[in-house]
């Protein structure tokens, strides 16, 4: 439970008044690193974060791999027409040629 009342600490311990990350009450904690307060926020918070980390990318990412496919795609069409446009023009001067 939370320690919401510096009355259970010793009367000279070192306490440190925190407010929680996950539901945003004010607590004593006795660690000065403490951000939540009680294991039941620790245990939501760390469950909000895996769910993050379980998807595998957001929409910015998809749409970059989107565009890069796309460009790479295009990048091999403007290859291929510029292969044709040099065996056309060698048809064309051999064709003159004679």
């Amino acid at each position: 439970m939370p320690q919401l009342d510096r009355s259970n600490f010793k009367y000279n311990a070192k306490v440190f008044e925190k407010i929680c990350l996950w539901c945003g009450t004010p607590f004593f904690a006795s660690r000065s690193t403490a951000k939540y307060c009680c294991g039941t926020c620790r245990g939501y918070a760390n469950q909000a974060k895996q769910s993050e980390e379980a998807m595998p990318y957001d929409e910015t990412e998809k749409m970059i791999s989107a565009l890069l496919s796309e460009n790479a795609y295009l990048k091999g069409q403007l290859q291929r027409y510029v292969t044709e446009n040099d065996e056309l023009r060698k048809q064309l001067l051999g064709k003159a040629a004679q």
